[in-house]
């Protein structure tokens, strides 16, 4: 008849070898959260109710639109941003609210503010800031206004999983 296993011993055991090992080389490192897209994440608001998915490569999509209405056309122009807010956002882009983030930021003086503050060309600032949005730092509100974001599930979050609002960065652009 085999040995009878004892659970609480290997328990103890395992306790034991964890507590020599962080004694040894020190505590585990706090790992960062995984990353999740601005999709997942699932902000609120008018802006973020469609989201766009181009299937295919950038190439095979592009050689489509230009076929269908030319390399010059609105609509290739309008693919172009898509597939360049697919490389910030992920498969899934907010495509109204990355535009209007555009918008703000050519319409409103953030991102000469932001130029003058950290030194960077506007490309930059823009990319940053585009950067901020997909990770859930910055949301276009209701209104057109762009806020500064703590989204659920991160460590600065308020409990009961909800987003919080901080601070107005810029007001909506008026037309």
């Amino acid at each position: 008849m085999a040995a009878k296993k004892n659970h609480a011993e290997r328990r103890a055991r395992e306790a034991a070898r964890r507590t020599a090992a962080t004694a040894r080389i020190g505590p585990r490192p706090v790992m960062a959260p995984r990353p999740q897209t601005l999709h997942a994440l699932n902000p609120p608001g008018l802006y973020y109710k469609e989201w766009h998915t181009p299937k295919g490569t950038d190439e095979e999509v592009m050689s489509k639109v230009t076929e269908a209405y030319g390399a010059d056309s609105d609509e290739a122009t309008t693919m172009r941003l898509m597939l360049e807010y697919r490389t910030i956002y992920g498969p899934r882009v907010p495509f109204a609210a990355a535009g209007h983030l555009d918008v703000i930021l050519r319409d409103t003086d953030l991102v000469a503010g932001l130029r003058e503050y950290v030194g960077s060309a506007p490309d930059e600032v823009r990319a940053s800031l585009h950067s901020l949005h997909s990770q859930g730092l910055l949301l276009v509100a209701d209104d057109g206004s762009l806020w500064v974001t703590v989204p659920p599930g991160t460590p600065q979050a308020t409990p009961g999983g909800q987003w919080t609002f901080l601070g107005q960065k810029a007001p909506a652009p008026v037309d």
